[in-house]
């Protein structure tokens, strides 16, 4: 009899997203776990090319990333209908390939994991996968399905919408095990019977890894040095820091003759926010939000200062960078960056508030942003949709909002006391401090992942 260190030998994982794998967190957080399973795993990463992976999934040698880009003929992309058949085809042929003849087959394949959306033509493919590989090897790889949201409720069109959520909720039932982000989608899809079995699907709440904690005043000191040109570009020259001598101040920090740190005196306070930059997350709900609360400083005669860093790529980006280069703001700058993937938990450490604009399609999902600033006990004001709840409790760990004067109203409520202290530190002073508190001591992810996605994952491989 194989010992069960041969038996384990053969776990192999496929990791299958339909996007581009450094912009997917959550399912690198995945591969992350899996590697961390022990040296007898090894894990196939495919999905589109683009941003890098975050550090711990650099130069693993147990970890093939498989990256693939299908380019668009020009002719078919004013011609929609043909477009979305070809982007079909083109999608099921090249990934089926990839899946037979760039994933390695020893060891023998034990589960594939794919992210859900994009349901079309990915779940068809994945299942179509496992039945190909049960004639090839010994025995048939799990197909385990994470839900992120519903793939239908992310589609225009009633017709299409109608097909897609035909399509998913013929192809969901068949396979062996389901995530979900939510306890709500759980129910979801529990009452539509799309599963069947409550013990082949577990709530996976995104939780923040460890990367995402807050930081002492000398590691937010040397993150700001190396942030500084990228942060103060709109900040205006009244405010006096485009000649802070970078080597003793930041931004946010100062340091002392002594060589310890402390919050640099009149220092702005520090908003983050995230965006994908597409129309499902209205960023004219933030900057609306701006230009209120710059008035509100003005006419309440105060020195508070805001600096809002936007972080994120997306297709709409320019036009809003557009609108806000048009923004006559005295005592509000607003600054688009982009980060490399170590430096953003990182600068999110560094802030007071942070601000998510996601609303869900299905109202079922959550924003895995508010986790990452919930890791750094950064409290967030979040704009309010069904079933937030489970991440964001008003007035306990943050606040919700539901239009752009609420939001103002709230950024003043939090951010003003920071002009009548002079040695605040990031989220310590108000009603921020009492949030932040309220953040402590939350489930990160690799004990939440081994609790709930383990058990689903490793159905087949725990049994071999």
């Amino acid at each position: 009899m194989a010992s069960q260190a041969q038996q384990q030998e053969r776990l192999h994982f496929v990791v299958v997203v339909l996007g581009d794998l450094g912009r997917s967190p959550r399912m690198q957080y995945h591969v992350l776990s899996l590697l961390g399973l022990g040296e007898h795993v090894r894990v196939s990463f495919v999905g589109y090319t683009g941003e890098d992976l975050v550090e711990g999934l650099q130069g693993q040698d147990r970890l093939d990333v498989i990256r693939f880009h299908i380019p668009a003929p020009a002719m078919l992309e004013k011609i929609k209908p043909l477009y979305l058949i070809w982007r079909i085809l083109s999608l099921s042929v090249c990934l089926l390939w990839l899946l037979l003849f760039s994933v390695k087959s020893d060891p023998q394949v034990t589960c594939i994991l794919v992210q859900n959306p994009p349901a079309i033509p990915l779940l068809f493919i994945a299942l179509l996968y496992t039945r190909i590989k049960a004639i090839t090897q010994q025995q048939r790889p799990d197909f385990v399905i994470d839900w992120h949201n519903l793939g239908y409720s992310m589609l225009n069109g009633r017709t299409f919408r109608k097909i897609a959520e035909a399509f998913e909720f013929e192809i969901a039932p068949l396979a062996d095990g389901h995530l979900t982000v939510t306890a709500a989608m759980k129910d979801f899809l529990m009452d539509r019977k799309v599963v069947k079995q409550d013990n082949i699907i577990s709530v996976l709440y995104d939780c923040p890894p460890a990367m995402f904690a807050p930081l002492q005043l000398i590691q937010q000191h040397e993150t700001l040095q190396k942030l500084h040109n990228a942060l103060s570009q709109s900040i205006p020259k009244s405010w006096n820091l485009h000649s802070l001598d970078t080597s003793k101040e930041t931004i946010l920090t100062s340091k002392l003759h002594n060589g310890n740190f402390e919050p640099r005196k009149g220092r702005p306070a520090f908003v983050t926010s995230s965006t994908s930059w597409t129309p499902d997350e209205d960023f004219g709900v933030l900057l609306d939000a701006l230009v209120t609360l710059d008035t509100t400083i003005q006419e309440n005669e105060s020195t508070l200062k805001v600096l809002v860093a936007v972080t994120g790529k997306g297709p709409l980006k320019s036009y809003y960078e557009e609108k806000m280069s048009k923004l006559k703001l005295t005592s509000v700058a607003i600054q688009t960056v982009w980060l490399e993937p170590n430096d953003y938990p990182r600068l999110l450490a560094c802030a007071d508030l942070g601000i998510s604009l996601h609303t869900s399609t299905s109202g079922l999902d959550l924003p895995m942003k508010i986790l990452d600033l919930a890791g750094c006990q950064v409290p967030v004001c979040a704009l309010d949709f069904a079933c937030l709840s489970e991440l964001v409790q008003d007035k306990h760990n943050g606040r919700t909002f539901k239009n752009a004067s609420e939001l103002s109203d709230q950024l003043w409520s939090l951010l003003s006391p920071l002009a009548e202290m002079t040695n605040a530190s990031s989220h310590a002073y108000g009603d921020l401090a009492g949030y932040s508190d309220n953040l402590k001591g939350r489930t990160r992810w690799q004990e939440n992942w081994s609790r709930n996605a383990l058990p689903v994952l490793m159905k087949q491989g725990s049994s071999s």
